[in-house]
């Protein structure tokens, strides 16, 4: 039986320290509260889901008195700096005391962004004594072009830091696209097919869509896909005769009751 795990995590940095690329490149809007949230899903073994909120602290004067109530409740805390700016690396520690002092010893991932820039004015040295001096986990270097691959490894390393006794297999986080792609699905499927009513989750469906190392759930999935590419010519051809769906709890019930009788 698939697990779902809902977790709290906090991520904090200077202003223009990339917290916000890292987390949603797409995400240009400011926040009038001080804080905005990202929900960050990550898959492992056959279909256990970490969900994260993710509340990404503003840096703003006016919202610092704010963020301890922010914190509370974090499982781990990621704090992002500039590699081509000692000023945001020398704010790190503001922000790792916030974290300690509000949401307890969590594990605390330090995340350098703009790794790709020729101009660096941090060094790896400074990076490592910090860590060892304030007992942090690790630290992450990122930029744009490899933002996925780093974020996977990131909440790989969060997951395993705070679900210790939990294995860890074909972890992933899935991509814009594929996002794109199961939403369609979330539609085609959301009503049932015989009484039309909503159906209530769409869990079993997500479990299916995301588990790509399952060879079964491969081919449903990409049978799905095709149905969809497929959908129009349906329902001009055989919209009279055939109903697309999956039948919810009540009308399985009662469809195979009918059946066994």
């Amino acid at each position: 039986m698939p697990k779902l795990y809902k977790l709290k995590l906090i991520l904090g940095g200077a202003q223009n320290s990339g917290k916000s690329s890292f987390i949603n490149w797409h995400q240009k809007e400011d926040t009038p509260i001080g804080v905005s949230f990202e929900s960050v899903n990550c898959y492992a073994n056959d279909g256990d889901l970490y969900k994260f909120l993710v509340w990404n602290l503003k840096d703003r004067e006016r919202f610092r008195f704010l963020f301890p109530v922010f914190c509370r409740g974090a499982c781990a805390g990621l704090i992002c700096f500039d590699l081509s700016d000692k000023k945001s690396f020398l704010d790190l520690n503001r922000w790792i005391t916030l974290f300690r002092e509000s949401a307890g010893d969590i594990p605390i991932i330090l995340i350098g962004t703009k790794a790709d820039l020729e101009k660096r004015e941090v060094s790896n040295e400074e990076i490592n004594d910090l860590i060892a001096r304030e007992s942090l986990e690790c630290a992450f270097f990122t930029s744009i072009s490899n933002n996925y691959e780093n974020k996977e490894e990131i909440f790989r390393e969060i997951v395993q830091k705070i679900d210790l006794n939990s294995p860890l297999n074909n972890f992933y986080i899935p991509e814009e696209f594929d996002d794109k792609s199961f939403k369609l699905i979330e539609k085609l499927f959301e009503r049932c097919p015989i009484c039309k009513k909503l159906n209530h989750s769409s869990t079993g469906l997500k479990n299916v869509y995301y588990n790509k190392h399952n060879p079964d759930t491969m081919r449903l999935r990409e049978n799905l896909l095709r149905l969809i590419d497929n959908l129009e010519y349906i329902n001009i051809e055989h919209s009279n005769k055939i109903s697309i769906g999956i039948p919810c709890c009540a009308c399985f019930k009662n469809f195979f009751e009918e059946q066994e009788a």
